[in-house]
């Protein structure tokens, strides 16, 4: 007899609930959208009664399009955005609405922060620190919403929203902690002495006592949550992390050598190593992020997906969207099947993905997004293969800067939006010039939510158990030699370009202040 998790996926798009069997066959999903709310250029933020909704809405749908009993439903995993932060009031209010992992507006805050000469800057390599951060964005709460920093009674996560929504408790998750709060349980937590330099030494009574392991019980499920949702009251919500890093195991990307390619929105690149290291235009290494005992390294890029949605839902001329109708296919269809027939390179086009600025390796939030080297030739197409090739030569600038600093990479497992374009999974592994793993399940990151709910239910003792028995592959993309040849110039151009206009582009966001 089968037995069953449910997990949940709480994206930037979307709230994902899908129901898994212990294999790892997904039985049904749903899903409910969210609403991004850009108030002022580089901000993003959303609403907290929103979430609640959709979280409500996405497990009743998974359940409704089910056959199985939801009293069959042994246990829940869960994740969210990182770094998204949530100000609850004493009472467990939300304060505001959650300012988001893409929110930068914290810039002065990074650098000051970036400035301090603390210790723990060790994890950025001591460089620059991303205004994605948590101590930067609750500096900037500190010093411009200071009701609403003064009030909090509890400043932690989306994921931790998510844990307590469904259980009532108050907790902190040891993954998120680890990657953007600087925590580091082997030397003691919290680095106290960074927090007391910039100005918050008063955020410690607000942060959650309990922190909590991947797979680790939170608590059972609410009554509440249970007669609104179906599932059967008191089962047992585990310990989630960050959307991207519960992604790692839902690709069992859990050995050193491997990468896991998160894609969606943005793109998190997350490997696992041995030993401790630190390095220029890499986060990490982060203890225990994901399983006790193994190191974590990090990269990213903020703008991915999104710009090729940005160009698609903005740009297109009326003859791709009339071919597509009448074809009965979807314009990415069209579009692929165009950018397919052109070389590599777009004849001549470079495309610097930083439409939100960059997370590594430069982290630099004053970066905006080019493209270059247009001329009267070009297409829609064009562009369109120039955005996909652009994302992928900072990947491969990031790739670079992990083997400069000591991480190895033998093998990619990606998931995500992007492995739904063959096209833009060759080029991917043409300009890394690495083997891409494709996995037989793309909604990897609510099944990596699956796998720490099986391991919360008892289901599997561990994290790396239930990958093993519920991760299986699809396909492995092998790059083109000549093609991966060709792109070389194309990444140092993308690289130049990135040099050539950082200042001017730092002084152009600034006439926006």
């Amino acid at each position: 007899m089968s037995r069953y998790v449910l997990g949940i996926d709480a994206g930037t798009e979307s709230i994902r609930a899908g129901i898994y069997d212990e294999k790892g066959k997904c039985v049904s999903f749903g899903v409910s959208a969210n609403k991004n709310i850009h108030r002022n250029p580089g901000w993003g933020e959303q609403s907290i009664e929103q979430w609640d909704a959709s979280l409500i809405a996405c497990i009743k749908e998974a359940i409704a399009k089910s056959d199985i009993n939801p009293a069959d439903i042994e246990g829940v995993g869960l994740d969210g955005t990182s770094c998204t932060v949530v100000c609850l009031d004493k009472n467990g209010k939300p304060l505001r609405d959650a300012v988001m992992w893409m929110d930068i507006r914290a810039v002065e805050e990074a650098d000051e922060i970036a400035a301090c000469g603390d210790p723990a800057l060790k994890y950025v390599g001591h460089g620059k620190v991303s205004a994605e951060w948590f101590p930067c964005k609750n500096l900037w709460l500190k010093r411009n919403e200071p009701g609403v920093y003064n009030n909090a009674g509890t400043i932690f996560e989306h994921t931790d929203w998510l844990a307590y929504r469904l259980t009532g408790k108050i907790t902190a998750n040891i993954n998120t902690v680890s990657v953007r709060w600087f925590y580091n349980k082997n030397e003691g937590g919290y680095p106290r002495s960074l927090y007391e330099k910039i100005g918050l030494g008063d955020i410690f009574e607000k942060l959650p006592e309990r922190i909590v392991e991947i797979g680790e019980v939170v608590g059972g499920l609410s009554a509440s949550v249970a007669a609104e949702t179906g599932l059967k009251e008191g089962i047992p919500v585990a310990g989630g992390g960050a959307d991207a890093y519960i992604g790692v195991i839902g690709v069992n990307a859990l050995k050193p050598g491997k990468l896991a390619l998160i894609t969606g929105s943005s793109q998190l690149h997350i490997g696992l190593t041995d030993t401790e290291l630190h390095a220029p235009g890499i986060f990490g290494t982060f203890p225990g992020a994901i399983i006790p005992g193994a190191e974590v390294v990090e990269a990213g890029q903020i703008s991915t997906g999104s710009i090729i949605k940005w160009f698609v839902s903005n740009f297109l001329n009326s003859e791709i969207k009339e071919e597509a109708e009448r074809r009965g296919v979807s314009i990415y269809d069209v579009l692929n099947e165009q950018a397919a027939e052109l070389p590599p390179g777009s004849e001549g086009l470079v495309v610097l993905e930083h439409w939100q600025g960059n997370r590594t390796p430069w982290v630099d939030a004053n970066s905006r997004g080019v493209i270059r080297g247009l001329t009267l030739k070009h297409t829609p197409a064009h562009i369109f293969r120039a955005i996909m090739e652009g994302v992928v030569y900072g990947t491969a600038v990031i790739l670079k800067k992990m083997e400069e600093g000591g991480v190895h990479i033998d093998e990619i497992i990606t998931c995500g939006g992007a492995t739904q374009s063959d096209l833009w999974m060759q080029i991917h592994a043409d300009v890394c010039g690495i083997p891409f793993t494709i996995p037989e399940e793309q909604q990897a990151v609510s099944l990596g939510s699956a796998i720490a709910g099986a391991v919360g239910a008892g289901i599997y003792p561990d994290l790396q158990s239930g990958a093993d028995a519920m991760v299986r592959i699809d396909k492995v993309i092998k790059p083109n030699p000549e093609n991966t040849e060709k792109y070389k110039e194309y990444v140092r151009q993308y690289e130049a370009t990135y040099e050539a206009l950082k200042d001017e582009s730092a002084r152009l966001v600034k006439t926006l202040e």
